[in-house]
């Protein structure tokens, strides 16, 4: 007797969809390939696998953009923004009933960060005392420069 290697099946539909002849077992001739209902089932297992893929991929960048957002807001109060997440804070703790940033629930989440490591503060840029950029203040045309043709 031979034994079976069951191999873990990635999703429902791959569970559904018949094996496919491998080149070294042929069909027997008296056995009738799959048609009509058997394509049509296939075709929607394939579309499935495929939207399955979609969806995992549109999630993940979504997840992605949350993250980039709670990391933005973070931003003037971490030094470095990404310390959030090692303080064990998770993204659907930051979420609202929607599913969408709550910039209340992450201005909480960071000031319980800053009581517990005050030396995560962002610290404020200095202030400025340069006034703008040095400009030469032009000086009046003298006649000599217009006899000399220079200036106008």
């Amino acid at each position: 007797m031979i034994a079976r290697i069951e191999q873990p099946v990635e999703s429902h539909a791959e569970a559904l969809e018949p094996a496919a002849p491998t080149g070294d077992r042929p069909t027997a001739p008296g056995v009738e390939q799959p048609h009509g209902d058997g394509r049509e089932a296939a075709k929607y297992r394939r579309q499935l696998r495929e939207t399955e893929t979609e969806r995992d991929t549109l999630s993940s960048r979504v997840v992605a953009m949350q993250k980039a957002e709670v990391e933005r807001l973070v931003a003037d109060d971490l030094a470095a923004p990404a310390d959030l997440w090692l303080t064990g804070a998770s993204l659907p703790d930051l979420l609202d009933d929607d599913g969408n940033v709550d910039p209340g629930k992450v201005n909480d989440a960071t000031a319980k960060i800053l009581i517990d490591r005050p030396g995560w503060r962002a610290t404020p840029a200095p202030p400025s005392f340069d006034g703008g950029a040095r400009v030469t203040v032009p000086t009046a045309t003298t006649y000599q420069e217009i006899l000399r043709g220079g200036k106008r």
